[in-house]
């Protein structure tokens, strides 16, 4: 799947996290044969993998600030209501904290499994050669 800033994918940003749900969800099948589906194909596929889980866990921990960034600029724009009024806009701002201060974390987390990753990565082109 190819969605570089030149592709032709066109769907949202909902959209596109589904996309990558799926196919990391067909990789996990694939990978342990669930389903009957074909498991990995040597060393050099594990390398192949390994290189864009690493590939996918740099581009995740670059878009998760971009996410936080959106909910704090739509809170201070007056765009983001609470559902029923339940809490107003102390509710709200908690919610928005809680989220952006989530991301970051995550954020943090993320840039440790690529980290690993690219150790892993390293390790399995060594094996594939």
């Amino acid at each position: 799947m190819d969605v570089s800033r030149d592709s032709q994918v066109r769907a949202s940003c909902g959209g596109l996290a589904d996309q990558a749900q799926r196919a990391t969800r067909g990789l996990y099948h694939r990978a342990s044969g669930v389903g009957g589906d074909a498991g990995i194909n040597g060393a050099a596929e594990i390398s192949e993998v390994l290189g864009s889980l690493k590939m996918l866990s740099q581009n995740v921990a670059r878009s998760l600030p971009e996410l936080g960034t959106w909910l704090e600029k739509q809170l201070w724009r007056g765009n983001l209501d609470v559902p029923g009024d339940q809490g107003g806009y102390e509710t709200l701002i908690t919610s928005v904290f809680d989220a952006t201060a989530a991301l970051a974390r995550a954020q943090e987390i993320t840039v440790q499994l690529c980290q690993e990753l690219a150790t892993a990565h390293a390790a399995a082109k060594e094996i594939s050669c």
